[in-house]
């Protein structure tokens, strides 16, 4: 009997028009009003449609306030066209969440989404401690003396839904910011309020908090950002349409007001699906990848991606794309913004980044610090520009002339190492020896076998963290050729993160910064507990302006940029610091694998990878967990977001600096 299809719901809210009866006032006495929009109903009906028609949503519920044409003035009195029980006033969108949670069972999806205005209010003393401000939806009805939507209210609603087991997704196409954005002449709104200026709450607001539920358990990702907005989602994905101190815009398209960000997050989706393979329904792209797409396209403001930036767009699965990277194709020459800082060699391979020809690749002919190049044909160079000019890493050279070495157990046989090493291969450029004995070289990757149909790997300490095997891997298998996929497919993993690992050794002139993790709210204990949550703190000592990135190098061979969220390096200002908070927890794996994951002991390395002279983008260093390691998606769509243009030159300088963090069990040390 076949599983029922998990439903799929959307609650879709657009305020174009505010009501206000002069209940509210601003902190100078003065009247708080707020300026209607005119696209965030034209957002819902787009919304709506393609829902509907991309995704077949079968509960899609609108909440919305209409400003007809002929009541376009900000002083003309005005009623929405919408009946009481459907304007998005705070009660009525608590409603459809509460609906919502007693319909949807665990495994369903609910998208949320928000066209209007937002806004900073006064804190209640329910609000989180760490804002000085509340960042906030408003309602239709708050300037008649009604409560708005507070990010941390939000949040409370949406952790319940998770908690239930509801999938979620959030967009907000709205800012919060407040300041005096509104330019004049042609027709041009920004979804703030205009010289906003919060007022003290009224009783509602408080009542309006009295119920929220203060209890759903914080669950983090093995590193974890702290998050800024304030609904902070952890097992959830909410993308916003700017940052805290941009603006979202309203643009006119074909005469009609849209959102800037809702218009062009459904028409790259639109394209997307139209693009894919089959005309299958769906697109193949990631939060991440939409987020690096949106922030080319919208030129004042940058939508950021909170949560499970990860997942397949209204998807429950978190695949590792192998990074694609703009090129600039100049006639025969083919330029790669990735050098010898990004492990690359003369010889390392790149593949043309396309869903029809698999396997066009090319290899690097001279290699500099942030960038490579090859020679290439005419044909190549007509099917790079026929594909964006971007490629992915698909051989890497270990560099030096370096021969890898690798103790296979000969108990295996003469056909298993053949084969292992024919597919070993096909990842790795450098010449290969499977060796019948460890003698004079300890310090090496070892595959072990134990039974007729089941493998260990062992690595050096220095790289793991422990005299243990390679975890959670599970190589066994009753068919020889998959058993050797699986070890091949292991091993060439762990010997690009360990290449990637020695990245960080080379000796550099003295770094102008200075870099300090430390536990918040805990003593300085070794090893820490699980879920420790800790202050990452840079300090620029220089008068240049620096660029930094951070990552992690876990226990489980994935190697993960932590910040900044987006895929380049986060400039900081001469003399400036910076500082987030993250957490280091357990990652998600498959069930088979949570054994081994809760071992007592854990390493994971965080690298800050620091530039001066030019932003970097550091993409293609990440890598999946070990168990992962087999669905690297090598055919996705790129985000585009690699621009050639933005390559690093000669008069780059960089520094690595490392800080261990050991979480886990006193006794296992």
């Amino acid at each position: 009997m076949c599983a029922a299809r998990p439903k799929r719901y959307a609650l879709l809210v657009g305020i174009d028009l505010y009501l206000n009866d002069g209940s509210r006032h601003a902190s100078s006495h003065r009247e708080l009003s707020l300026h209607h929009l005119r696209g965030c109903k034209n957002d819902v009906e787009a919304i709506y449609n393609f829902l509907r028609d991309e995704y077949e949503f079968e509960n899609i519920s609108t909440l919305t306030s209409s400003l007809l044409a002929s009541s376009s003035s900000e002083q003309t009195p005005v009623c929405p066209i919408e009946p009481a029980d459907r304007l998005p006033t705070f009660t009525n969108i608590k409603a459809e969440f509460d609906k919502i949670y007693d319909c949807a069972a665990a495994g369903d999806f609910f998208f949320f989404h928000y066209s209007g205005h937002g806004a900073l209010l006064q804190r209640q003393k329910d609000s989180p401690k760490s804002k000085l401000l509340d960042p906030s939806l408003i309602t239709v009805d708050f300037c008649c003396g009604q409560p708005a939507v507070r990010g941390w209210q939000l949040n409370q609603w949406l952790k319940k839904l998770d908690k239930k087991g509801i999938k979620v997704v959030v967009t907000l196409d709205s800012c919060y910011s407040g300041g005096s954005w509104r330019s004049t002449g042609d027709y041009k709104s920004f979804r703030t309020p205009e010289d906003w200026s919060p007022g003290p709450n009224l009783p509602i607001d408080y009542q309006a908090a009295a119920d929220m539920d203060q209890t759903i358990e914080s669950t983090h990702r093995d590193a974890e950002l702290e998050r800024s907005w304030a609904i902070n989602p952890e097992s959830f994905t909410l993308i916003a349409a700017c940052g805290e101190k941009e603006k979202a815009a309203e643009k006119i398209v074909n005469g009609k007001l849209h959102g800037a960000f809702t218009w062009e997050l459904l028409d790259y989706l639109r394209h997307s699906r139209n693009r894919g393979r089959g005309g299958e329904r769906g697109v193949n792209v990631t939060y991440r990848m939409i987020s690096d797409q949106l922030n080319i396209r919208l030129k004042d403001q940058t939508p950021t991606v909170y949560g499970r930036d990860r997942l397949l767009f209204f998807g429950n699965y978190e695949p590792f794309f192998a990074a694609p990277i703009m090129t600039q194709v100049q006639e025969n020459k083919v330029i790669i913004p990735a050098g010898k800082a990004h492990g690359v060699n003369v010889g390392t391979e790149f593949m043309v980044f396309s869903e029809i020809f698999v396997g066009v690749s090319f290899s690097v002919d001279a290699v500099e610090e942030f960038q490579c190049s090859a020679i290439i044909t005419n044909e190549l160079s007509l099917l790079l520009k026929q594909y964006h000019q971007t490629v992915i890493l698909s051989r890497w050279d270990l560099g030096d002339k370096e021969i890898l070495r690798l103790y296979i157990d000969p108990a295996f046989g003469l056909s298993f190492r053949s084969e292992l090493q024919t597919r070993l291969e096909r990842r790795i450029v450098s010449p290969i020896e499977l060796l019948k004995a460890t003698e004079g070289h300890m310090d090496v990757l070892k595959l072990d076998k134990l039974e007729e149909d089941d493998a260990i790997i062992r690595a050096p300490m220095w790289l793991t963290g422990s005299d243990d095997t390679v975890r959670p891997l599970d190589l066994r298998s009753s068919n020889l050729d998959e058993l050797i996929a699986d070890a091949a497919l292991a091993l060439a993993h762990i010997i690009r993160f360990h290449q990637i690992f020695l990245l960080g050794e080379q000796r550099r002139s003295k770094p102008p910064f200075n870099v300090t993790i430390t536990p918040v709210n805990g003593a300085m204990a070794n090893p820490h507990p699980l879920n420790q949550k800790f202050r990452f703190m840079f300090e620029n000592q220089s008068d240049e302006d620096l660029h930094i990135a951070v990552l992690v190098f876990s226990p489980e061979f994935s190697i993960e940029q932590l910040y900044p969220p987006k895929d380049y390096s986060q400039a900081i200002s001469g003399r400036r610091k910076k500082s987030f908070n993250f957490s280091m927890a357990l990652p998600n794996g498959p069930e088979w694998t949570q054994k081994s994951l809760y071992r007592n002991f854990r390493r994971d390395v965080i690298r800050t990878l620091v530039t001066r002279g030019r932003q970097v983008s550091w993409k293609i260093l990440e890598l999946p967990n070990i168990w992962d390691a087999n669905a690297t998606g090598s055919c996705k769509k790129p985000s585009s977001t690699r621009d050639g243009s933005t390559m690093a030159g000669s008069d780059v300088d960089w520094w690595s600096h490392d800080e261990e963090i050991v979480t886990g069990s006193v006794n296992c040390l």
